[in-house]
């Protein structure tokens, strides 16, 4: 062969490898298959009115994401919530406060072992109607108002205006903490007003110029906004500051009435249930605490 051929094979050869060096650049690279979900199936979650907004929130996410599982998501109050998981009737029982000791010897009495994950902080905001001048108040003053000693606005420096004072029913995880942190050993007064839900007290202190409630600091918001309550600072004693339940004030526990939001589960979670909950305190998770309205755990 001769040299001048040789030369023209070799250029071919050097054109050939370079036109395949320029395809393979300029093609895409083939993207993996999109991981679609698996898992199956129904998950029932019940329980505490405070979370319920939240818990919806999620499972409308979660459902999006795994278009082959069905969350239902019901309220009725923690207490609700913790029997039915007990009971077996719920996957998940959304709860705003701890387990009582007769819902752990129950438990332990059916041979269950209830797991407890935190999900959400939340504070419990304190409201009165829009025409109310009171400002603060100390913790001492709002157990006198819930315990009966204290009946008229004037009392505390308002007008002169009979005190309505509004609470949850008794299987709310709501009623049980503001006992515990306001209350202490005392009783509710018996002429306090014990309504199903956050929204019906504080749709009773916007028409009520009299009326005092304690709510989730999510639904205290969103009826301030619409001018319908005030939410007034709380002040732990007379020598302490007021403060009103921001999200800073509740993350660094200065303001008095915050609290952990649970999830409940019988031992410990598997299958759609862990799903769930992985997802709940994912960033994803969380960030949905906080367009809610709520204090994310990170």
């Amino acid at each position: 062969m001769s040299a001048g051929k040789k030369a023209i094979i070799g250029l071919t050869i050097i054109i050939l490898i370079t036109a395949i060096i320029i395809i393979a650049g300029r093609s895409k690279p083939v993207s993996p298959p999109q991981q679609v979900s698996r898992a199956k199936g129904k998950l029932v979650i019940k329980g505490s009115d405070t979370l319920l907004p939240l818990a919806q929130a999620w499972a409308e996410e979660f459902m999006r994401k795994h278009p082959d599982v069905s969350v239902s998501v019901t309220g009725g109050g923690s207490g609700v919530g913790i029997a039915a998981l007990l009971d077996g009737t719920c996957d998940i029982a959304d709860a705003s406060r701890n387990l009582t000791k007769s819902e752990e010897e129950r438990a332990n009495s059916l041979g269950i072992q209830i797991r407890e994950t935190k999900v959400a902080i939340d504070g419990i905001s304190i409201i009165v109607n829009p025409q109310n001048p009171i400002n603060s108040l100390t913790i001492s003053q709002l157990k006198d108002i819930y315990t009966g000693r204290i009946k008229s606005w004037k009392e505390l420096g308002g007008e002169d205006i009979k005190i309505t004072a509004v609470g949850r029913d008794t299987p709310s995880g709501t009623y049980e903490l503001f006992k515990e942190k306001v209350l202490g050993e005392e009783n509710y007064a018996p002429t306090v007003l014990n309504t199903p839900s956050n929204n019906q007290i504080a749709m009773t202190v916007s028409q009520d110029v009299g009326a005092i409630g304690y709510v989730g600091v999510a639904y205290a918001e969103k009826f301030a906004k619409a001018g319908k309550v005030k939410i007034i600072a709380i002040a732990k004693d007379k020598s302490s500051p007021s403060l009103l339940p921001t999200k800073e004030n509740i993350k660094s526990e200065k303001y008095p009435l915050y609290r952990y939001l649970f999830n409940y589960t019988r031992g410990e979670p598997k299958g759609i249930i862990k799903e769930y909950l992985d997802f709940v305190l994912s960033p994803e998770g969380q960030r949905i605490v906080e367009e809610v309205g709520y204090i994310p755990l990170k």
